[in-house]
């Protein structure tokens, strides 16, 4: 989804009825999703708990000691303590990129 709505289609499908997301560093939007999240849980549309939010570990992180820095990213991108499910994208490694 383009950023650009991205904040809005994240709040408006939990508006809907949805509860189970599916993000990923790698489509660029984790930051606008989480903000769909948090408005969605404050205008009292769900709590946290409600949701099943999955993420992804992208091919350049596969390393045992870049997982936590890619997952902390990611909860920092989605302003969330957890995320119910955090897969492999998919099972071929990268060389390691940083962010920056």
């Amino acid at each position: 989804v383009d950023r650009a709505i991205c904040e809005d289609v994240a709040y408006e499908a939990i508006r809907a009825g949805y509860r189970r997301l599916d993000c990923a560093c790698d489509y660029g939007n984790e930051v606008e999703v989480g903000r769909g999240i948090a408005r969605a849980i404050e205008d009292g549309l769900c709590t946290r708990s409600d949701l099943f939010i999955t993420s992804k570990l992208w091919n350049t992180y596969h390393s045992p000691e870049h997982v936590p820095l890619a997952l902390d990213r990611t909860l920092s991108d989605l302003s969330l303590d957890y995320v119910d499910e955090y897969l492999i994208h998919f099972p071929i490694s990268m060389e390691f990129v940083p962010f920056e």
